[in-house]
């Protein structure tokens, strides 16, 4: 087993086609075995130059082209998602990936190549900045904590673990930015679940904005080493007591006052009856992972709830409803 390496499988979406990344990006995760998904964005006419004649081979790429691809096309409007495999027999799970895309999806451009196992944390950190969700709150990777020393706004610090981001992907900025325009309506001290934690990014905001007794939940043991991480990273020294981490078939619903779901919507309507009963009266759910178009379903499937706010960046949207009974 090579365990001084990790492979990864890179998807180009354009804008007919970006609706089908949650669809995949689940196939990857449940069915593939896929041990993390970052995403940046690239622009086609410039991947094809820089690639040449190769671009569309789905056969594997030198990794200094690969890096040339990222740095040269780094803000533009496609997006690309890198899907990371590196966990038990990771160079068979991405290669049955790149087959079931291949059969499945054979418009959407597949690249494969990879990595030595110690590149990853300069691979990492390429692509990350800090995050300015308001004058009262930011989001900074830890490797950057330097650049916002003089920053009077709440601070929360991230390492991300494979697979789980620093705040970048507009689903997580959404919610960070429901909860900093709903923080005054919520009593410090109260408790809150993150559904779905990943990094543990918007618990772990709750719980320095407001003082929350955070819950977090996630089907990914990994996601729950990251989280705890993070967790050490922001209140090493401190007294956490009510705050919990559980996998989630070990999760019994309580109730909370805030409940974060930043989840795909297939998942947020599978789990809509347990993240409901979750919620206190007068409580606040924010959901997201949602394309805009998903926005009406949503909404429908939790009519039980009032809508408080829909908030949208490029593509993706999320919610915040209040429990009133």
């Amino acid at each position: 087993m090579l365990k001084n390496k990790f492979n990864f499988v890179l998807l180009q979406f354009n804008k007919q086609n970006i609706e089908l990344t949650p669809v995949i990006n689940a196939y990857a995760m449940e069915d593939f075995f896929c041990d993390g998904i970052e995403e940046f964005s690239l622009e086609e006419a410039r991947v094809d130059q820089i690639l040449g004649e190769r671009a569309y081979s789905g056969g594997d790429i030198p990794e200094t082209l690969i890096d040339e691809v990222q740095l040269a096309t780094q803000g533009m409007e496609e997006n690309t998602f890198k899907y990371f495999f590196f966990e038990g027999d990771f160079e068979k799970n991405a290669e049955n990936f790149v087959y079931f895309l291949k059969e499945n999806y054979p418009f959407i451009p597949v690249f494969v190549t990879q990595k030595e196992i110690e590149d990853w944390n300069a691979e990492w950190k390429k692509f990350y900045a800090p995050i300015i969700v308001s004058e009262k709150l930011e989001i900074v990777p830890e490797w950057l904590s330097e650049t916002r020393k003089f920053s009077m706004a709440t601070k929360v610090y991230i390492y991300p673990g494979m697979g789980f981001g620093t705040g970048t992907h507009e689903t997580t900025f959404l919610c960070l930015k429901h909860l900093d325009q709903v923080a005054s309506r919520i009593q410090k001290g109260a408790n809150c679940l993150d559904f779905g934690c990943g990094s543990g990014i918007l618990g772990i905001a709750a719980m320095k904005l407001l003082e929350l007794k955070t819950t977090f939940c996630d089907i990914d043991k990994s996601a729950l080493d990251n989280c705890v991480q993070n967790l050490i990273l922001n209140f090493e020294g401190e007294d956490l007591s009510g705050t919990t981490l559980v996998n989630r078939d070990r999760f019994n619903s309580e109730s909370y006052d805030v409940v974060f779901a930043n989840i795909l919507e297939h998942v947020l309507i599978l789990e809509k009856d347990l993240i409901i009963k979750s919620l206190n009266k007068d409580g606040i759910l924010i959901v997201s992972g949602i394309l805009n178009h998903q926005v009406e379903s949503i909404i429908n499937n939790y009519a039980g709830l009032e809508k408080l706010a829909v908030l949208s960046k490029n593509d993706w949207s999320a919610v915040m409803f209040k429990r009133l009974t």
